[in-house]
């Protein structure tokens, strides 16, 4: 069975003492809690915007383990509100068209999420390419 590895960056928005950003396993990673938050730690007041900034921390996090978009299994999106799905969903199919889709999806209501003014947040697995 493979090692598994935690995922912990120093200068990338902190989860809280000791929870790791992720975890790789072999070739798949697995993040959660990938927040909304700007790097200077601030949120914006609109769902779309919110959900722009959480795919680019997702994006930067895949980058950082040699994955891009293109890697991604599965998502499990958090919403604190059903009427952010409409928001996220216009990111959403900028980032995964429906012609070339990599992942499967489940959108989810949670009353609360981490985070100061946080409306949506992502749970996502990967694969490395190649590895």
């Amino acid at each position: 069975m493979p090692k598994k590895e935690l995922i912990h960056y120093d200068d990338f928005m902190p989860h809280g003492p000791n929870v790791p950003h992720g975890i790789k396993v072999g070739n798949m990673l697995m993040y959660s809690a990938i927040r909304p938050a700007k790097p200077d730690r601030s949120t914006d007041d609109n769902a779309e915007a919110q959900a722009r900034q959480a795919f680019e921390n997702l994006r930067m996090l895949l980058e950082r383990e040699g994955a891009t978009l293109n890697d991604v299994i599965k998502v499990r999106v958090y919403v604190t509100d059903p009427s952010y799905v409409r928001e996220m969903n216009k990111v959403w199919y900028e980032h995964f068209p429906i012609e070339t889709n990599p992942a499967a999806r489940i959108v989810v209501g949670a009353p609360f999420l981490p985070g100061e003014n946080t409306m949506i947040s992502l749970d996502v697995t990967a694969q490395i390419p190649g590895a």
